[in-house]
């Protein structure tokens, strides 16, 4: 038996067969040229071969800096998207990245992988993050009995006994609202929000091919005051945005809109339900996830030829605390034009 790393611009045909047995919606190839197309990324897919035989991937993508040097990631926008398949060959393709980022003379190369897998030498791990699961093999009685009773449960009941509506997204305009909810809740966090183009061809193309899903909730007018998105593979789902109208936050929409997103992936027969990643320093983050049942899972990110990047900075203090207070403080037009921004958070 022979083995073989090929690199190929785009995801060879094996690639969705061995995302959906062995990886994440961050490893699906849709979502992968989605970013990497509408982002302008140089898309790099490494495929393990044993004999014609494909046995492990991990996909990679050259993101630009405002200054100086581009970064080598796995992956833009995807906290968690290291090799996956046969783990034999995590050393191979962990020196094969290391291989082209020579070759792309990247500042650096990082790899977000999940749980605590063996490191790779030269590679320099960093192992700040954990993201939060909800097992959703117990079925909706059995989820609702882990979530908080003074708060996540108490805030769902209030937004069902005040009569709010949840409708799921069907159209453009239901996906503008999202990527309004979007754009203010992404500067009151102080960061650039998506591209208006990203939900116009990119989200709405993924949810065609049911990779994405979004929620919209109602009170008493045609317009919505909250809105959700998940990403929706088969056996995972991920809570990927959120967001609301201030003014309506006391009546507790997102409990019930992320409860209605909870329930119908147990309908739909889907193993976990992915609150996303954390940083320690993030506490309000951490409580908000546990409080939805949330267990922590490590991530390991790996570095060469060494640890560096927005990763790695506290959210709570120095130079990513700063820029997100003035961000915050601007006008909603103005951080809207600085969408444009976004694709260096890759």
């Amino acid at each position: 038996m022979s083995r073989r790393i090929e690199r190929t611009a785009a995801p060879p045909d094996a690639w969705a067969s061995l995302a959906r047995t062995h990886g994440s919606f961050y490893h699906e190839p849709r979502w992968l040229e989605t970013i990497a197309g509408m982002f302008r990324f140089p898309l790099d897919c490494l495929t393990v071969y044993d004999d014609d035989r494909p046995v492990a991937a991990l996909p990679l993508a050259t993101v630009p800096a405002l200054g100086g040097r581009p970064h080598l990631v796995s992956f833009p926008f995807s906290y968690v998207t290291g090799s996956i398949g046969d783990p034999t060959a995590d050393a191979d393709l962990a020196r094969h990245a290391i291989d082209l980022a020579r070759e792309r003379r990247v500042r650096y190369l990082e790899i977000k992988r999940a749980g605590e897998p063996a490191l790779v030498e030269p590679l320099v791990r960093v192992s700040r993050y954990h993201t939060f699961e909800v097992p959703l093999a117990g079925g909706s009685e059995a989820v609702w009995a882990t979530l908080d009773g003074d708060s996540t449960r108490r805030g769902i009941r209030k937004a069902q006994k005040g009569g709010l509506r949840i409708e799921r997204v069907s159209d453009g305009q239901g996906w503008d609202a999202m990527a309004a909810f979007q754009d203010d809740t992404a500067r009151r966090h102080g960061l650039p929000a998506p591209p208006r183009r990203f939900w116009r061809e990119g989200v709405t193309g993924l949810a065609e091919h049911g990779l994405a899903r979004a929620y919209l909730a109602f009170a008493d007018t045609t317009r919505p005051i909250a809105g959700i998105t998940v990403w929706t593979a088969p056996s995972r789902w991920i809570y990927a945005f959120g967001g609301a109208d201030p003014s309506h936050l006391g009546r507790r929409p997102n409990h019930l809109l992320l409860w209605t997103a909870l329930t119908d992936a147990i309908a739909e027969g889907v193993q976990i339900f992915d609150l996303g990643r954390a940083a320690p320093e993030q506490e309000s983050l951490v409580t908000f996830k546990r409080r939805w049942g949330g267990q922590p899972k490590p991530l390991a990110y790996d570095y060469w030829p060494a640890a560096r990047g927005v990763h790695l900075a506290p959210r709570n203090r120095g130079p990513l605390r700063m820029a997100a207070r003035v961000w915050s403080a601007l006008p909603l037009g103005v951080t809207r034009l600085g969408s444009s921004l976004y694709r260096y958070l890759g």
